[in-house]
Parts: structure tokens; sequence; C-alpha cells
């Protein structure tokens, strides 16, 4: 597999420090959503199959707390780092927006004291993804998220091996699926096709490594014992677009241009190709053509986002149980709906259009800001912003991944941007000094030569020749 070369000053070897080790933790809790067995409610519940206890309520809302107190703590320990980043990063503004306008979603939303409870820890998260990214470098940032992605997987592991119970999905159609340490097997293949991701953007001589090759082999091997037929076609698409870029840094500038218009137009011609025949395609991949029910959730929630649709229904409102407007959605499909199974109908079902916008003006501002980073071929530092921000819309075409307090995408969603914003500065002033320099280029660079240089190499006259004027007679 072709993995991507980052450049020699920016290591990632180094030992980890206290600090690293917090937010290995950190990535580990929120690649879990706090799943922590027998003690976190809802996830951990969804896990052991267990109604929930009194333990199990305190156990989840004592885990998260300390959680939200270790990131304060890193936060506070460089305050300086942060606020001076914040006035730097303008763009940053429009996923901060999307985290203000959460909070303030308390204001009309269906339960205010739950969205206020679970909106302060996703504004949380998403500074903690911002620090992330100013605090460390891009290659020790994946050294972070590898470091925990291996925890998880030896975990996992050693979770199916000693309690089955507990390791195994028990899902109709799934037994001998693996969910591990994560809520259910489609969790488990998620995280491991970012904990791939993490290796692929490796240096190509550290992939090389025996060590690293064993990693890799590990994480290909959890996510087949998932089970998870939408991981593994991720995990293809991934593969893809690894091939690709390592095809595009090894081309010239044309090339890459054509790479750049011809990807997105293929990716648009499958997808529409998909939708339109998908009754016929879901057997060969192993899905239903409802997508196990989820296309009459999709129905139902847009129809409740029509009632609703500048502000929506407040962050994490909409769905409780059988109170409320949900009741109907459950009523309507005849099982208990736990969110909109897409994460783009969940943004504009909690926040509305408003919500919906935000996210969308980040996503291409994102890719966008990547094009100068294309165009030099600096591949290396596109690598990981981009896998993070076309993971995120591949899981939530039938997941939602983003919109979660305690999930890892939205962090590592802010993380990406400041990364693309951090590279995009100095690819800029080369690209529009290269610009320069070949509008100049009838010139010959006159500037840079000295007069006598520039006399020696302006064009001779032709010689003057005296023609002899003949005496007349």
């Amino acid at each position: 597999m072709l993995a991507l070369r980052h450049p020699r000053h920016l290591r990632e070897s180094v030992p980890l420090s206290l600090e690293d080790l917090a937010c290995v933790i950190l990535f580990a809790f929120f690649a879990m959503q706090g799943a922590i067995p027998f003690i976190a409610p809802a996830q951990s519940l969804e896990m052991t199959g267990s109604v929930p206890t009194t333990l199990t309520t305190v156990g989840g809302i004592a885990s998260q707390a300390l959680a939200n107190l270790l990131i304060l703590i890193l936060l506070l320990r460089r305050p300086r780092l942060l606020l001076h980043q914040i006035t730097q990063l303008p763009w940053l503004l429009l996923p901060a927006l999307l985290a203000i306008l959460a909070l303030a979603s308390a204001a009309w939303s269906l339960d205010p004291l739950l969205t206020l409870r679970r909106s302060l820890p996703f504004a949380l998260a998403g500074l903690f993804g911002f620090w992330f990214a100013t605090r460390y470098s891009l290659p020790r940032q994946l050294a972070i998220v590898r470091f925990a992605m291996l925890a998880l997987s030896i975990a996992t592991i050693a979770i199916v091996l000693l309690d089955p119970a507990l390791g195994l999905d028990h899902s109709p159609g799934h037994a001998g699926d693996w969910q591990g340490v994560f809520t259910q097997k489609n969790a488990c293949g998620r995280m491991m096709v970012l904990a791939t991701v993490t290796l692929l953007c490796s240096p190509a001589r550290n992939l090389l490594r025996p060590g690293r090759l064993a990693t890799l082999g590990l994480f290909f091997f959890v996510l087949l014992m998932s089970g998870s037929r939408g991981a593994w076609m991720i995990e293809a698409a991934v593969l893809v677009l690894f091939i690709l870029l390592g095809v595009a840094r090894h081309s010239g500038q044309r090339l890459r241009l054509v790479l750049a218009a011809a990807i997105p137009i293929a990716a648009i011609a499958i997808g529409t190709v998909a939708i339109l025949d998908f009754r016929h395609l879901a057997p060969l991949l192993g899905r239903e053509p409802t997508l196990t029910g989820r296309t009459a959730i999709w129905t139902q929630v847009a129809l409740f986002i029509a009632q609703r649709p500048w502000f929506g229904y407040g962050y994490d409102a909409f769905w409780r149980g059988m109170q409320g407007p949900s009741f109907q959605v459950a009523a309507a499909v005849h099982f208990v709906v736990a969110h909109a199974h897409n994460g783009f109908l969940e943004i504009a079902l909690e926040l509305g259009a408003v919500g919906f916008a935000l996210f969308a003006l980040s996503w291409f501002r994102g890719c966008l800001a990547l094009w100068p980073l294309w165009q030099r071929g600096s591949i290396y530092r596109i690598a990981w912003p981009l896998a993070v921000l076309i993971l995120i819309v591949l899981y939530d075409l039938d997941e939602n991944t983003l919109l979660i307090y305690n999930g890892l995408f939205w962090i590592l969603y802010v993380s990406a941007l400041v990364n693309i914003e951090h590279a995009r500065e100095p690819a800029l002033g080369k690209l529009r000094a290269e610009r320069g320099a070949r509008r100049m280029g009838d010139l010959h660079h006159t500037a840079a030569h000295t007069p006598r240089e520039i006399l020696e190499s302006s064009p001779k006259p032709a010689p003057y020749v005296v023609t002899p004027v003949q005496e007349l007679p």
C-alpha cells in the first residue's frame, strides 16, 4: 500500500509524555463513546443488554465529568496557545458557530435541560480538537491517535476471548461478529477503518517496519472479525483513495489537475448509479434494500424536519424513546429509534437548515483550502485531513457520527480543519510566488541580472556596413 512521506523534521517517534497519554485516554474514551462496560449508561447497556441501574447512571455521569475535567486541564495548561490560534484562524468561526448554535438551541429545545447538559460537552470536545491540532505537529497527532486505536484493538481481542458474552454482537443475524469494547460491530468496524488510515498516512519508510506492518495486520484482522459490511466497503474506498494520493504524489501538476476533476465526477457517477439501482446492488453487498429499516426512518425524519426547518428541535433533544415526536417515528417503523441513521438528516433535525449550512460551509471550505497544497504536490499534508473529511461523509450516509457530544469524529473534524488552515497559508504564499514568476517569464528575470549580463544577453544589432560612394564621372 502506498504511504506518504513527511518532512524529516516532523518526527512522530518521540516517547509519549504525560500530556500525550492524557490525549490517548481521551481519544480512547471518545472512540468508545464513553461505553465503559457496566458503568456508562446508554452505550454500555447496548453492549451488555442489561437494564439501567444507579451504578450505570452515576458511573456514566462520573466518567463523562472526568473526561471533561481532563480536557479543561489540558486547555488551561496552554491558554495563550489557544487564544493566539483562535485569532489567527478566522475560518474556524464556522465550526465554532455550529457549537454555539448547539448551546443556543436550549432556548427552543424540546428538552432544554438535556440540550444544555449535552451541548456543553459537545462544545468542549470541539475546543479539545482545536487545541490538539495547534499543540502537536501532524505526524505527532497521527502517532497519538494510532496509539489509542492500537490499545482499543488489543482490548477488543482480549474482551472477545475472556468474555464472549460481552465482546460478541448478539443481534439477530450477526452472531459471532465482534463488537469488542465498542457499542456494536459497526462502531468497531468504523474505528478500525480509522486506525488503518492513521498508518497509511505515516511515512513510507516507517510503514515498512515490521512493527508497523504487524499493527496494520492487527487492524485489518479486527475489522474483518467485526463483520461490518459497511466498514468493509469504506475500507475499500480508503485504499483506493490512498492509491490515488500515491499516484498524485509522483505526478506532475497537469495529471493532478486531471485527477482533481476526475475523482469527484467518478464519485458522483458511482453514487448516482448506486442510489438508482440500489435494489439490485444491495443483495450483492449483503444488505437489505431498506438498509435494515433506515429508509423508513429517513422518510419519517424528513416529515419532522419540514415542521421545524430553520432551527430544528434542539441539540440531542428529539430522540427521547417513547416520548414526544420520536414516539411517532417508532410507531411508524415499528421499533424504537435512537437517531436518524443519517448524519446530515440528524443535523437538520436537531439544528435545522442553519446548522446544516454551517456544517456544509465548513466542510466545503476545508476541501477548497486543500487546493493550493494539491497543486503543489504536498500530498503528505493533504492525506490525513482529507481522509477525515471523506470518512465523515461516508459514515454519515447511514449513521450519525458528527453531532455526538461524546463521539470522536467531531473532535477529528475540528482538528482536521485546523490542520488544513495551518498548512494552507505557506502553500498559498509559495503558489502565488510561482504564478508571479511565470507571469514574468517573458522578462527572463532581468531583475536578477547585473547590467553587464543584461547587455551581453541582449540581441546584438546587425553590423553597420559603410558602402563606398562612387565618384561621379
